[in-house]
C-alpha cells in the first residue's frame, strides 16, 4: 500500500480501518505501507499518540504492519504506543528490510 500527498491527522485516523477492512477481505495478516511520499510540515507527538492508539484499537494483534517512513525520531514513539498496546508495527527505511521482517518465520 502506497500513501500519498499532504498528511491530514483525519485522514490518517481512517486508515487503520481500510488496512483492516482490505486484510479481511483479502485473509492476509501482514501489510506493508509507504508513506514515505507522504508531504508533511509536523507531525506531533499527540497526534502520533492518537493515530497509535487507533492503529491497535482497529487492527489488534492479528495484522503485521510494516511502515515505510522517513522520521525516523517520531516513529520510535509511534512504534512504543502501538507495541505497548499488543500491535506489531514497526518503522523501516528500506524497502528490502521492511519485506523481511514481515516475511520471517517464527
Amino acid at each position: 500500500m502506497i500513501v500519498e500527498g499532504t498528511y491530514d491527522y483525519w485522514e490518517f485516523l481512517e486508515y487503520p480501518r481500510f488496512i483492516r477492512n482490505s486484510c479481511d477481505e483479502h485473509r492476509c495478516s501482514k501489510v506493508l505501507i509507504d508513506v514515505t511520499p507522504v508531504k508533511a510540515q509536523e507531525v506531533s507527538l499527540i497526534e502520533l499518540f492518537f493515530l497509535g492508539e487507533q492503529i491497535a484499537k482497529v487492527v489488534g494483534d492479528k495484522i503485521m504492519i510494516a511502515l515505510l517512513w522517513k522520521r525516523e525520531s517520531l516513529s520510535d514513539f509511534l512504534v512504543d504506543v502501538v507495541t505497548n498496546r499488543n500491535t506489531q508495527l514497526k518503522v523501516f527505511d528500506d524497502l528490502k528490510i521492511a519485506r523481511y521482517w514481515l516475511t520471517r518465520k517464527y
